[in-house]
């Protein structure tokens, strides 16, 4: 019985947390201006891990000549 209990906390949540997400994701699509935002965001993030990523490298690169 436990176990049932579990499952429909679990699936009621799963459902709860998908219609919540299409809301969102409904409204940021239905403005063009929070769209727009959006996708600047994204990109940011997207720019930032990519300079992170290579910065790495070249520390990596710049290791093996130190030693």
């Amino acid at each position: 019985m436990k176990q049932t209990g579990i499952y429909l906390i679990l699936g009621g949540a799963v459902v709860f947390i998908l219609v919540f997400i299409g809301k969102i994701i409904a409204l940021i699509f239905n403005n063009p201006l929070l769209g727009l935002a959006l996708m600047s965001v994204v990109l940011g993030v997207f720019v930032l891990l990519y300079s992170i990523i290579q910065e790495e490298r070249e520390k990596d690169d710049f290791k093996d000549i130190e030693e």
